[in-house]
């Protein structure tokens, strides 16, 4: 606090009731300085925290939230779990035994895809935190190759001094920035990226925005695209927020040019997605069963708690046609145009296909995609030589490798000293400091301090305007609620409106699956008993489902799997029609529709991205509707789009017109196939 330039900055903060008490200001700041625990006490005492008050806003009763909180406190306190294995924390303190507090509970999109998901996830976790339930018998369990370092070590690239023509980007696309200072903006604090990631518009983003490039590629915002490249992201569908307007986005073309404002798009699938129609460059791609792949802990592995592992996929079947992985097809774009991680010296192909990449790549010092069977002699775990018969041994082993730990390992890894050791060993970490846990995040508070400087003119860090309330609002260090946009400007829309993957498809591509299509063919909109009641709506009725941006029909079905004031569907059941070879009257295409059409890629006021002001995770499960009856003669859902391009003479196969498995047996003989099982 000794800093000229951080007094102003708190006393900005105290003027606005935000973290700081300052008793007097006469040029030199007088403070009480807490802990962050009091700060966190104060802030849970507000009367927004209130039981009644809560329960008005999430819609249980008071009674069931105290009594979940009373149930989570004797649980966690009167009931431990302990485990007579002995275990030496960082700081070399023994302890005998290993004592859990069994209460877990995890966070996901069900949470965190929210426009205050971000803090909202902290709370949660900060629960965690004050309980003890992290890491332990009974508590949430951290998956190898987890928990990584907090902050992880590597800053997002793509500064001007980051980029040099001829050679490799100095850092990774996407990273952990600590401080103003990592953040990938020009001298005037504007966006450098497409997607805006990594800007004081989402400071966190480390997964990236992708659901925002095509709006800003169509705005020129914050720069023209000369070619649009995608690879198996659906964005002209079931990926993108705001569909039908996505659509025209892609095909929208200059006025004064005449031109597309996004020029070129190339992309890459597997099947004749609704994407593949606005490419200019299609890359057939294979299915999972044709190629290799590598589940790595570099990505997003399978580890457990109890051990380290990951696995491949290998060819189960050839081609039958003229496709390759996309893999394959991207070192060998890499190598082609000489880029030097993928060329030697004398200029020829580093890697011969995504195989060779996966066993001979090196992401650090002998640590590559997979941990197992490293090393000359395939004997080493995590760090070790490239193997030249390390996928046989993954095929030899089911393409599955794991690495159990210790019973002195299991639990409490981030100060558990024979884990953090062990972690070290395997190539895990770099070092075996404790992984700190912040109830507090300093990060957080960094990023709020320099926008409350510049709002006053100050500090050698600019940030935009128009950005400096909503960081100074949002980046707040203690976890906190907050109500969502619409919520609060649309009330004329009651009831939310979500979607979810069925466990049977992912990502559109169980539409080739004859088998699969018999499950869910179409999708319905769930409505819970008493909403249906309400608006006078029995099962199988058609609704119209609108917005404030858009508007569906769908069909109804009753269930009580819904919430009182939320109604959902499966996510990429609707297909739109003569995309995926399907026949233009399959279910899919006039009974199955997308709630995406609902969904703004943008806030009401098109100020930001419809996403976390922190994270940029993309806002999915804000959507706010209103619903009536339609009348009885509707058969089919809106809107239906006009009907892509057949291109049955380009594709393999033919339409699945029949869904009735084994059907195929009867137009043969049975004595075809009772030959053909004997031979």
């Amino acid at each position: 606090c000794d800093s000229g330039d951080v007094k102003p900055a708190l006393k900005y903060l105290a003027q606005d009731n935000h973290d700081l008490s300052i008793i007097d200001y006469d040029g030199d700041a007088s403070m009480v300085l807490t802990t962050s625990f009091v700060k966190i006490t104060e802030r849970l005492m507000e009367d927004c925290y209130d039981t009644e008050h809560a329960a008005e806003v999430c819609g249980l009763s008071a009674d069931i939230i105290t009594n979940i909180a009373n149930e989570i406190a004797d649980i966690a306190f009167s009931q431990t779990i302990e485990i007579d294995v002995p275990w030496q924390d960082h700081l070399g303190r023994q302890f005998d035994k290993m004592v859990g507090r069994p209460v877990s509970f995890h966070a996901m999109r069900g949470i965190s895809a929210h426009y205050n998901g971000f803090q909202t996830c902290r709370a949660l976790h900060l629960l965690q935190m004050l309980i003890g339930a992290i890491d332990c018998p009974g508590g949430f369990r951290y998956k190898a190759p987890y928990p990584k370092t907090i902050p992880p070590a590597p800053k997002p690239a793509g500064k001007p001094e980051h980029i040099t023509a001829g050679q490799p980007l100095t850092g990774m696309p996407l990273g952990f920035p600590t401080a103003p200072e990592d953040l990938i903006v020009d001298e005037h604090g504007n966006p450098n990226r497409i997607d805006k990631a990594f800007s004081w518009e989402a400071p966190l983003a480390v997964h990236g925005m992708l659901h925002t490039v095509i709006r800003n590629a169509y705005n020129r915002d914050p720069y023209s695209l000369d070619v649009l490249m995608m690879y198996m992201a659906n964005m002209a569908w079931n990926s993108s927020m705001n569909t039908s307007e996505t659509i025209d986005m892609l095909t929208a073309k200059d006025d004064k040019t005449g031109e597309y404002i996004i020029p070129k798009i190339i992309y890459s699938d597997a099947f004749y997605s609704e994407t593949v129609a606005y490419a200019d460059l299609i890359i057939p791609d294979t299915t999972y069963l044709e190629r290799f792949d590598c589940i790595s802990t570099l990505d997003r592995p399978i580890g457990s708690p109890e051990a380290l592992c990951d696995s491949i996929r290998q060819p189960v079947i050839q081609p039958d046609r003229n496709v390759r992985a996309f893999q394959d097809v991207i070192i060998e774009l890499a190598a082609r145009l000489q880029l030097p991680a993928f060329t030697n010296d004398n200029g020829t192909a580093k890697f011969k296909n995504y195989a060779d990449y996966i066993v001979n790549h090196q992401r650090g010092h002998h640590v590559g995609p997979l941990v197992g069977w490293r090393g000359e002699d395939g004997k080493s775990v995590g760090i070790g030589a490239p193997n030249p018969d390390q996928l046989k041994s993954y095929q030899n082993n089911g393409c599955f490798f794991e690495h159990h730990f210790a019973p002195e390992e299991l639990y409490f890894k981030y100060t558990n000293r024979a884990y953090l050791e062990k972690a070290k060993k395997l190539g895990l970490r770099g070092d075996v400091l404790p992984v700190i846990m912040q109830p507090y995040s300093e990060i957080l508070q960094k990023f709020r301090l320099t926008a409350c400087l510049a709002e006053q003119g100050l500090g050698n860090i600019s940030v935009p305007k128009k950005d400096r309330k909503r960081i100074i609002e949002f980046c707040d260090p203690i976890p906190f609620w907050y109500t969502l946009f619409e919520d609060e400007k649309y009330i004329e829309f009651p009831i939310t409106a979500l979607t979810q993957r069925p466990m049977t498809m992912y990502h559109s591509w169980g539409s080739q699956n004859a088998w699969l299509r018999q499950i869910i063919g179409a999708n319905k909109i769930y409505l819970h008993p008493d909403l249906a009641q309400e608006y006078n709506m029995k099962q199988d009725d058609w609704i119209m489902i609108e917005s404030y941006h858009q508007k569906i029909r769908a069909q109804v079905h009753i269930s009580h799997v819904s919430e009182r004031n939320t109604i959902w569907t499966w996510n990429a059941i609707g297909k739109r029609r003569g995309a995926w070879a399907l026949d233009a009257n399959a279910d899919e295409a006039n009974l199955g529709f997308l709630l995406n059409h609902l969904i703004h890629d943008m806030l009401p006021d098109e100020s930001y991205s419809n996403s976390d002001p922190i994270t940029g995770q993309a806002a999915w499960f804000d959507t706010r509707v209103k619903i009536s009856k339609c009348t009885a003669d509707t058969q089919e859902t809106l809107p239906l789009l006009p009907i892509m391009k057949d291109i049955e003479k380009h594709a393999v196969g033919y339409h699945h017109q029949d869904l009735a498995y084994g059907k195929q047996w009867k137009q043969k003989k049975m004595s075809d196939y009772k030959e053909r099982i004997i031979s």
